[in-house]
Parts: structure tokens; sequence; C-alpha cells
């Protein structure tokens, strides 16, 4: 009788753990959104979800916003001088708003312990508070793609060490890729005024990152050994095609230029 007890009491016991395990589930994922065809979104984007079972929220945290009404808009951007702040939105809008501009979007779900989602979490409502959402934007080294990564370097155990592209790689070799793909050689002459000698230095391991896609591939290369996905999912969408106003960074760059 004693030994049948024992046994109901375990497997009681075994069930209500699991139901408190599985309630109170945190589900962190890295959002990659593929490239628009203006500047400002010609090198894709990156945000974070944070998916709270226990509470029911689901909320993309978003450090890419930015107000269109800034005076020297452009300017500021390339520059660096552009305030950036933290956001927050429902995924449903969220995706919605990039399906409009057809931009395909990957989700990367981390396979983290309960301790590094809690701190993750904890980490972005802080971040929302006072005049913590502000930062200045900086091109290379603090946009919406290395606040997500320097997330993940300090709240979890994901290593940045493996190359993600050939040794001697500058900044100005990644940027023109993109801006290559997206028919925008005036862009490139703008960037190239503005932004100076410090895009040709080599990229480090880690500042390879620093663009949204490249975020995505470290932390697939991480998968292959430590399998720190737990899931992908892609939500696919038709490439956008070329903007037929790239000729409208022509006219901006040459007023800047006699300025």
């Amino acid at each position: 009788m004693k030994k049948i007890f024992l046994f109901l009491l375990l497997a009681i016991s075994t069930i209500s753990w699991s139901q408190t395990d599985t309630t109170a589930t945190l589900q962190i994922s890295i959002i990659t959104c593929s490239p628009g065809d203006e500047l400002y979104s010609i090198f894709g984007h990156t945000a974070i979800r944070v998916t709270d079972f226990s509470n029911q929220t689901d909320i993309i945290y978003n450090y890419g916003t930015f107000d269109f009404e800034d005076p020297n808009f452009l300017l500021k951007f390339t520059r660096g001088k552009l305030d950036y702040f933290l956001s927050t939105d429902e995924p449903n809008n969220f995706f919605s708003a990039y399906r409009a501009e057809k931009r395909s979007i990957t989700e990367q779900v981390l396979q983290l312990s309960n301790a590094e989602k809690i701190n993750i979490q904890q980490f972005l409502i802080h971040n929302l508070s006072g005049r913590n959402p502000f930062y200045k934007y900086d091109f290379l080294f603090d946009n919406c793609t290395t606040r997500v990564r320097d997330i993940l370097k300090k709240q979890t155990t994901i290593p940045f060490a493996k190359p993600l592209v050939v040794k001697g790689t500058t900044f100005r070799n990644m940027l023109y890729v993109y801006l290559d793909k997206g028919g925008m050689c005036w862009s490139k002459f703008g960037i190239d005024l503005l932004l100076g000698g410090k895009i040709d230095k080599p990229v480090t391991t880690e500042q390879s990152s620093f663009l949204p896609d490249y975020l995505m591939y470290a932390i697939d290369s991480f998968n292959t050994t430590k399998h720190f996905i737990a899931d992908r999912k892609i939500y696919e969408n038709p490439p956008v095609p070329s903007s037929v106003h790239n000729n409208i960074p022509l006219i901006v760059f040459s007023f800047l230029l006699v300025a």
C-alpha cells in the first residue's frame, strides 16, 4: 500500500512540475527581415520576439524605430546622428507591415535556459523605461542589429567567434553587396562621402554581424554544434523590385557635395 501511495505521489508531482514548467516557459526569437527598396531598409532589419506563455503575452521589441519627420533625416541617418529608440509591437502588426512591403521574415526560436530567457525579457522591459529607449544610431557600430547581438552576448552563452566573411573583408565590401543588389550606385557615393575611410577597415569576427543577415547566419552557424535554435520559421514574400526613385540620392548627395 505504501509503495502504491509513493508511486501515485511521485506521478502527481511529476505531472504538476511538467505543467508548471510549460506554463512558465518564455520563448525568445530573433526576427530577421529581408532588405527593402529604400536606403534606410536596404540592409534589412533585426528585432526580438518575446512570447510569455505564463502571462499570455507576445511582444516584438524593435530597436530600429525612428522619426521620419526628423529634420535632415537622410543626412543624420548616414552620419550616425539620428535618434533611434526601442519600441514594442504586436507580432501581427509587425509582420503585416513587412508583408505589405513584400519582404520575407525569418524567425529563429532560440534554445536558451530559463534564466537566460528571463534575463533577456527583464533587460528589454528595463530598456523601455525613462530615457533608456533612446540611442544615437551608428551605421556600423550601434544599430538595430548590433543592439540585439550585444544582448545575446551579455545575456546568453552564444559565442561570436566563428568567421562569417573572408579574412580582410571590410565594412565597405559588406555594404556594397546590398547597395549593388538594390541598384543604389548614388547611395554608394553618398555613403563613401559621409562615412569616409572608417568603412575600409577590415571587420572583426564580431563586427561582421552588424548586418541583419549576418547575425542570422552567425546564430545558424552556432546551431550546428550547440543547438541554439529550437525552431526556425520562414515567412516568404516575393522579392522587392528595385525602386524607380533610385535617382533621389543623386539629387540629395549632389546638394550635400555642393554645400
